[in-house]
């Protein structure tokens, strides 16, 4: 048992690192590519200006950025369709109310809190395995740390609603293009399953327990 329960905890480790670095690749890809930018401009003079990340859908509901590529295998046209676009704004307009630059720089810090949540869970995950192989996982801490990591999964999700939801209107004081509209869907509802299921799982494993004591008192 102790074996199988390794492999699959390992493969779960291996899995977890992958996501984990592929994440930060990308959003140190991003970063990258923004402070470059940046550089460009700035050397030019030319440092007034903002990066709004976007979705952009019609209004009519119809398709988003229509168009067309050739492919060269078949000769045949292939419809594209564009659904996310940086804009980069050389002037932020004048009329843009405080409240929505201080929502865009706590969207900044809520990222970073982010961040380091995902990597405190793996910690908590290891312990909780670790006392499973020593068949110590009916314990009251053990309970108590499955419900910290559905918690801090469902502070994630919120966390990540608030980031979205501020991105959004920091985007519609940038932008505004007739006849479509701008909106950030970045929305990870698998963390909100994941954490209901493992808080509905910590109450089972509770009451289990106090089922098993009551059980072994009366004996």
């Amino acid at each position: 048992m102790n074996g199988k329960l390794k492999i699959y905890c390992a493969c779960l480790a291996i899995m977890y690192v992958i996501f984990f670095v592929h994440n930060v690749y990308e959003g140190a890809k991003f970063a990258i590519a923004g402070f470059e930018i940046g550089y460009t401009q700035g050397k030019s003079g030319n440092d007034n200006f903002n990066v709004c990340v976007s979705y952009m859908t019609p209004v009519d509901g119809s398709a988003t950025f229509p168009s067309t590529v050739i492919n060269e295998k078949t000769g045949e046209e292939v419809r594209f369709e564009i659904r996310q676009m940086i804009a980069l704004v050389s002037k932020s307009p004048e009329n843009i109310p405080a409240y929505v630059k201080i929502m865009y720089i706590t969207a900044s810090i809520f990222g970073f809190i982010i961040f380091a949540l995902f990597v405190y869970i793996p910690f908590i995950g290891y312990k909780i395995m670790k006392s499973i192989t020593q068949n110590a996982f009916y314990s009251i801490r053990n309970i108590k740390k499955i419900r910290k990591i559905s918690l801090i999964l469902l502070l994630i999700f919120t966390i990540n609603l608030l980031v979205n939801f501020s991105a959004t209107i920091s985007v519609n004081a940038y932008l505004l293009i007739k006849g479509y509209r701008a909106y950030v869907n970045d929305f990870n509802y698998s963390l909100f399953f994941t954490g209901l299921v493992l808080l509905i799982l910590s109450e089972i494993l509770l009451y289990t327990k106090s089922i098993k004591e009551e059980q072994d008192l009366t004996v």
